[in-house]
């Protein structure tokens, strides 16, 4: 996801490639204007706004080949222009001079961007475990509920719940709880699969989401998770892990309903005693 926070305004590679050259005419029609008009017009402020697209569409190697090319075109007007300068070597110090003063704004824009990027990042992940947030994790749940329709692929989620997590807290503090949420944060991304979808929905609640062949297939891989969740967990008694297992062979419900489903099964797993596993086909 993360190439350029400007790729977020224009998502098509082709129209920020077509912006790209527009810029690109520009900054090459700037500079045969001043050729054109012996170097008479000082238009260096016009020239900055190509860059500074450029740079925020394309991204920095993108707005530094904007600014190159914006400093040899003064450059060239300046040495072809009769009568400009006396000294041969002052073309090429003022194309050098604009080459930083475009350089300091491709930077800028870039450092820019990758702040605002961090923002966003932040307000999608959960501080404590490093999984998704419960926004986070939704906007990303929502993509993989339309690949899953153009891939016409099953999937599961498994809403996983912490048993007695309050009592941990209540007895040995919430640092010992936050250490828990942690440890089993950190199992969730180790368990699995780069392209599974975790997150931490709140509190003691985590969900994944997953490409899944059959109910059968969820269940192993269901089953191989809540043991390493309660291998880790061990330490953090009385914690353990209940988890409910939603599979679905088409995505029909929305997102929201679909981990509803899967939360209702969890809570069959609390009723039943807790610290099981159940998988069911919805």
């Amino acid at each position: 996801m993360n190439t350029s926070y400007g790729h977020s305004f224009i998502s098509s590679r082709a129209l920020r490639l077509a912006f790209s050259l527009v810029g690109t005419s520009l900054i090459v029609g700037l500079g045969l204007l001043r050729v054109h008009t012996q170097a008479q017009f000082t238009f260096a402020s016009l020239m900055l706004l190509p860059v500074l697209a450029n740079t925020w569409l394309v991204g920095r190697v993108g707005g530094w080949l904007s600014a190159i090319l914006a400093a040899l075109m003064w450059g060239y007007a300046d040495h072809v222009s009769t009568g400009a300068h006396e000294t041969t070597w002052i073309p090429g110090l003022n194309a050098f001079i604009h080459l930083i003063n475009y350089g300091v704004i491709v930077e800028l824009v870039h450092k820019v961007q990758e702040l605002l990027q961090r923002e966003a990042n932040n307000a999608r992940v959960d501080r404590l475990t490093g999984l998704l947030n419960r926004r986070g994790f939704m906007e990303t749940f929502e993509e993989q509920i339309k690949l899953a329709h153009r891939l016409n692929a099953s999937f599961s989620i498994a809403f996983i719940d912490l048993d007695r997590f309050k009592q941990l807290n209540d007895t040995r503090g919430h640092k010992e709880g936050d250490a828990a949420l942690k440890m089993a944060g950190t199992i969730l991304l180790n368990a699995t699969r780069s392209t599974d979808v975790i997150g931490r929905l709140g509190g003691d609640e985590f969900c994944v989401v997953a490409f899944s062949r059959s109910p059968n297939d969820a269940k192993i891989e269901a089953l191989r998770l809540h043991a390493q969740l309660t291998e880790a967990l061990s330490k953090f008694t009385p914690v353990g892990a209940s988890i409910g297992v939603a599979f679905f062979d088409e995505a029909e419900l929305s997102a929201t309903e679909m981990i509803q489903k899967a939360d209702e099964i969890m809570y069959s797993v609390k009723k039943a005693g807790k610290g099981s596993v159940l998988v069911k086909v919805v």
